[in-house]
């Protein structure tokens, strides 16, 4: 299914095509997409999601969802890595740019494993 970072403004009606898909909109055009029925909205810069009414969401299957869960804790809270560590390793203070970096690359890399896990031995549907 079509993952696209950052739609084009001229590419919104991609948005109403009968297939899954993981879009990315920027934000200006929130008051274009609110009215999707049924497309789920996360809203990463006001930390909101939208289910639409329509739309019934199951949880992750074990193990994948503690898994997936325990990654993300580790992101969030790094230093819970080392927490049970007698003598933890000198840590040297990263800059605030490298430290967001690097939080986007393992979100990324985790959402596109949970992607991978969830679709394995799935094929994707053949186009009539």
């Amino acid at each position: 299914y079509p993952y696209i970072p950052i739609l084009p403004s001229r590419l919104l009606e991609v948005l109403s095509s009968p297939t899954p898909f993981i879009i990315g909109v920027h934000s200006m055009f929130q008051n274009e997409i609110q009215d999707l029925p049924d497309v789920i909205i996360a809203d990463l810069d006001g930390g909101t999601i939208k289910i639409p009414e329509c739309i019934h969401l199951s949880l992750l299957p074990e193990p994948l969802l503690h898994q997936t869960q325990s990654t993300l804790s580790l992101v969030l809270h790094p230093d819970l890595e080392i927490a049970d560590n007698a003598f933890p390793p000198p840590r040297t203070a990263p800059s605030n740019l490298k430290l967001l970096v690097s939080k986007i690359h393992h979100d990324l890399a985790i959402f596109m494993i949970l992607k991978m896990s969830c679709f394995k031995g799935r094929r994707p549907p053949v186009p009539l």
